[in-house]
This record gives C-alpha cells, sequence and structure tokens, in this order.
C-alpha cells in the first residue's frame, strides 16, 4: 500500500526499529564521547543510595546491582567524566583511523557540465569529509540529506537517528524519510516534519499542514544512511558501528580504571590504627573560642575589632609530619621498658600488591583488546620484539580496518556527492568518482629503512625509498611529491649501488648527477622553477617515465655545458 505523506509520517514505518537504534546510539556514545561533569553532592548520592528502580545509566544500574550500597557509592564518587574509555577512543584510536585521509591510491574526480576537477567548490569537501568520518565513528544511524538551499548556500545537511520520525528502506537504500526540522518562513523559524522521497520535499508544521512542497528529478530519495552495513537481518534501520562488539570491552575498562582510581587514595593515604591515649584536642576538632559569631568582612569592621579573638586552630590530628609522639613506658615485671607498644604504636594498611598487580595488568590486557578489535594491531614496534611474521600480521590487521572505514567513506561520499551536484546542475549533466584509497603507509619508518638496508637489488631499493619519503611526509603532500620526483631523477638509490657502479666504466656526467646532486637540483631550479613544478607542467599525456627522461637530460645539459666552460 501507498502511503501519502501525511500517512506516513503518522504511521511512523519502522517506528520500533527506529527506538531500537536510538538506544543502541546512546549506549555507545556514553563510552565513546565525551560528557561534561555532573557536580556530585552528599544529597545526590543519597538519592542514588535510595533508588530501587533502574535509571537511563545502564552502566550505574549494572554497577549497583553487584555492589553493595556502600561500595557502590565509593565507586559513583570516582566515576568521572569524561570516561576512561572515551578518552582511550578520542586520544588514541580516532588518530590513528584518521589514516583514511592519506592514502597513497585516493582518487576524486568530478565532471560538471563536461568540466573535469578534482574537487568541487560548491561540495565544502574538506569540512564535509571530517563530518562524515566523525558519523561513521559516532553517529552511525545518522542520515545525509541532500537539502538544497542555494540561497544560504547549504546544500546536505546530517540527521540524527533521534530526528527521524519515520523511514522506508531496503538494504542501505532509503526510499522515503520524514524527520523533525525547521524552516524559516517570513523570517520565523516554524517547527513541524520534512518528508522526502524520489519526486519531492514536503514540509509540515507540528499540525501536519502542509507549508511548502517543491519537486526534485533526481529520481530517488535525496537521503542516504551514513553507515552501509546492517547490525541485524530483520530490519535495515539498525546500522553496525565499528564499536559494536567492542562495548562490552569497554564498560569493563571504564568498570577497570575507576576501581583504579579508588585504590589510589589509599597509596597515599594509607588506612591507619594507633593505641588509644588520652588526647587533649581531639584529631579535626576546632579550638573552642570567645565568641562563635561570624567576623565581620574588612570592608565594614572600620574602627570596630573583630569578635573573634583566637585564630583558627589548626588540626591536631599525629598524623602530620614533624609531629612528635611521647609513648609512655610500659615495664615488664623484671623493670625491662616492652618496646612493641612503642614500634606499633602506628600500623599502616595498604591494598595487597597482588590485587594491585592484578588490576593493571587486567587493564592493559583490556586495553589491548579494544585497541586490537578496532585497529587491528594494538603494539606500537617500540613495545616488544617481534618477527617479520608478526609484523605483516599486524599491518594486515591495521590495513583491513583501514580498507573498511575507506570502503564506508568512498560509499556515501560518492552517493552524496553526486545527488548534491546533481540537483544543483542535472543529473545528466555530472559524474562523480570517489575512492578513499587503500594504502595507508602502515608501515613506520624504522620498518621501511629496515627493509631498504635489506632489498635484494636496486629496483627494490628505489621503491622502498619513494615509499620512505610518502610515508615521512604524509601530511605534507607537496614535499612528498618534490622526494618522490628527486628519488626518481637520482641516478644510483643508494651508496652501495653506487660503489658497485664505480668498480666499473661509468660515465663522468652520470658521476657528477650522483655526487653533486643537490647542487645540480639547484641549478636546474635557478633555470626551470620547481622541480616538482616542472614534472606537474609536462602534462596528464606524458608518461611518467618520459618525464623523468626530460628532465635528467635537461640536468646533463647543465652539467656538461658547465664542464665545457671550465675547461675553456
Amino acid at each position: 500500500m501507498v502511503l501519502e505523506p501525511k500517512e506516513f509520517i503518522k504511521n511512523r514505518i519502522n517506528h520500533s526499529y527506529i527506538l531500537k537504534a536510538q538506544q543502541q546510539h546512546k549506549d555507545l556514545s556514553y563510552f565513546t564521547q565525551s560528557a561534561l561533569q555532573d557536580d556530585i553532592t552528599v544529597e545526590y548520592l543519597r538519592q542514588w543510595a535510595n533508588r530501587k528502580y533502574a535509571t537511563s545509566d545502564k552502566f550505574l544500574n549494572w554497577v549497583k546491582a553487584v555492589f553493595k550500597t556502600d561500595n557502590f557509592l565509593s565507586f559513583f564518587k570516582y566515576l568521572r567524566n569524561p570516561l576512561a574509555s572515551a578518552k582511550l577512543i578520542n586520544d588514541d584510536i580516532k588518530p590513528q583511523l584518521r589514516r583514511v585521509f592519506h592514502a597513497d591510491d585516493s582518487i576524486f574526480k568530478y565532471t560538471v557540465n563536461g568540466i573535469e576537477e578534482a574537487c568541487h567548490p560548491e561540495l565544502m569537501s574538506d569540512s564535509f569529509d571530517d563530518e562524515l568520518f566523525n558519523a561513521i565513528l559516532f553517529n552511525h544511524n545518522s542520515i545525509v540529506v541532500q537539502d538544497i538551499d542555494i540561497a544560504n548556500n547549504r546544500y546536505r545537511e546530517f540527521v540524527q537517528i533521534d530526528q527521524v520520525i519515520s523511514v522506508d528502506c531496503e538494504k542501505d537504500k532509503i526510499n522515503k524519510l520524514a524527520y523533525k526540522s525547521c524552516l524559516e518562513i517570513n523570517s520565523e523559524l516554524v517547527y513541524g516534519f520534512s518528508y522526502l522521497d524520489s519526486q519531492r520535499y514536503i514540509f509540515f508544521d507540528k499540525d501536519l499542514n502542509e507549508l511548502v512542497a517543491v519537486n526534485h528529478d533526481l529520481k530517488e530519495c535525496p537521503a542516504d544512511w551514513v553507515s552501509s552495513e546492517n547490525m541485524f537481518n530483520d530490519n535495515c534501520v539498525i546500522k553496525k558501528s565499528i564499536f559494536s562488539y567492542a562495548l562490552t570491552d569497554l564498560e569493563e575498562y571504564v568498570f577497570l580504571k575507576t576501581l583504579q582510581r579508588m585504590t589510589e587514595p589509599n597509596g597515599a593515604i594509607p588506612i591507619t590504627t594507633k593505641l588509644k591515649s588520652n588526647d587533649t584536642n581531639a584529631s579535626g576538632i576546632l579550638k573552642k573560642t570567645v565568641s562563635d559569631k561570624e567576623p565581620m568582612s574588612s570592608l565594614t569592621v572600620g574602627g570596630q575589632s573583630a569578635d573573634i579573638i583566637n585564630g583558627v586552630s589548626s588540626s591536631e590530628s599525629q598524623l602530620q609530619a614533624g609531629t612528635i609522639v611521647a609513648v609512655a613506658p610500659v615495664k615488664d615485671p623484671n623493670g625491662n621498658i616492652n618496646m612493641d607498644p612503642i614500634k606499633h604504636y602506628f600500623q599502616f594498611h595498604y591494598l595487597p600488591v597482588e590485587s594491585l598487580t592484578y588490576l593493571n595488568d587486567r587493564i592493559k590486557e583490556i586495553e589491548n583488546a579494544i585497541k586490537s578489535s578496532l585497529l587491528g594491531d594494538f603494539q606500537e614496534q617500540n613495545e616488544a620484539a617481534k618477527n617479520e611474521l608478526q609484523v605483516a600480521k599486524g599491518y594486515d590487521g591495521k590495513e583491513d580496518t583501514l580498507r573498511w572505514l575507506s570502503k564506508e567513506l568512498s560509499r556515501i561520499k560518492k552517493l552524496s556527492d553526486y545527488k548534491t551536484l546533481a540537483l544543483l546542475h542535472g543529473r545528466d549533466r555530472v559524474t562523480v568518482e570517489v575512492f578513499f584509497g587503500t594504502d595507508f603507509f602502515i608501515e613506520s619508518l624504522d620498518d621501511l629503512f629496515s627493509s631498504f638496508k635489506n632489498a635484494p637489488n636496486a629496483i627494490e631499493r628505489r621503491k622502498i625509498l619513494k615509499r620512505i619519503s610518502q610515508n615521512k611526509n604524509k601530511y605534507n603532500l607537496t614535499q612528498a611529491k618534490r622526494d618522490v620526483v628527486l628519488y626518481m631523477l637520482l641516478p644510483y638509490a643508494s651508496d652501495t649501488d653506487f660503489e658497485i657502479a664505480l668498480k666499473k666504466e661509468m660515465d663522468n656526467t652520470v658521476f657528477q648527477m650522483q655526487t653533486r646532486f643537490d647542487y645540480w637540483i639547484s641549478m636546474f631550479e635557478a633555470e626551470y622553477g620547481q622541480i616538482e613544478v616542472f614534472y606537474d607542467s609536462l602534462g596528464d599525456d606524458l608518461k611518467e617515465s618520459s618525464k623523468i627522461i626530460l628532465i635528467t637530460n635537461l640536468i646533463k645539459n647543465i652539467i656538461n655545458n658547465e664542464q665545457t666552460i671550465s675547461n675553456a
């Protein structure tokens, strides 16, 4: 049965799955995103202790179920935001996943009205790519809507799952969508619902009165799920997150890190027992003053004198540094002084070392498990000695994760970029090719230099040399391009190759080029400009090998001309 837009909104299609997707997002966000710390008061703690029902905080409900009340309240006091798991995700996991933006083989090509370009300005790709990346990580159930607003240069928006009212979808394709929104009409914001399908946009107010209706010629719904993978087979609404199967590990990690935080004060201020004595002043009690009135401020005291004439008393605790404790001697029947009361006047109690060791080891274990499941390999190269097979497996795991992320980013960016340009210029006038790549410079520089040293021949050494440059300059593409061109021009990729060549007859021009390479490059750039710019100016029609031969011949001409002048 085909529902009209109003009925589609009223019937809330797939509403039960939308609610589950909202809950899934909330559960994951609790451990992956930072939150502000609530102020904890005695009354707040008392309310938690007296609650006999489950709250919206699933994690604390679980802790309360397994702990005695006193232990739970102690745990609650030491649970601080941002949670340890959010710090781990945002400081350790997220930066490594951003490697997806620096692949060597990425492709971005757009043709609009017959003109090809690498990045179309209307797409505002840099900011949108960052939004997509964060959405895939932290809002994987959200939807990208191409909602063209030419007047304000806004062409698309992210719709969170808690804004979705009704959705008709199959696999990873959305056919119809309705969500909460607002629209400015006659300089006034009107709140209501947006409806989209393969033919039109419609905006309804809260009473479902149709206020705006616009047709489009995209021939498909201008909305797409951010994530493509479904979490379950029975519906296409609840999507799979990269954190979906790490949730229990994140929960345990926060639990253990909080327990660890609870043990730290005991190390600095241990539990203490002491012999009972007749103290003149109870510990922590201030001496009684002449008056219990509140002291005047300096602004109002004027010529008067304060009611309180005694200063504030310090604590009389015997545990303060510098305190001298006098213990009355106890003699045995033989008249000898019994030293035990003196030796054991104070006793300090610490947590067993075995418990602390277990806690620390378990935290490291679960942290490594989280990193391994999300990144493929949790150990840096300097953490432990690894054989070649272990290193290779680690790289494969990291590449698998990044390739999955590249696939997700490529899919949603291509869909959104195409639909945006198609709505702006016509679907038959645009083509879009988007691919975030598969080569992410996973190897460390140490590994690459080691491979360079052990390479079997000059061809492999030159390949690795180019890769070293790309890895080292992955955040500086201009410098990476320059280094690669220079490495291709260098006659011999290593001293080893050069020494082998010296044993045979070598052309003097080649010898000069190898031994004074930097000088000749400077001479070339003085005449022709930056070498990487000159390389690019030769155009895409000329093969890489032809470009290198041409530039090499120009450098050799400079060498020969200078040699001729010197010999003249």
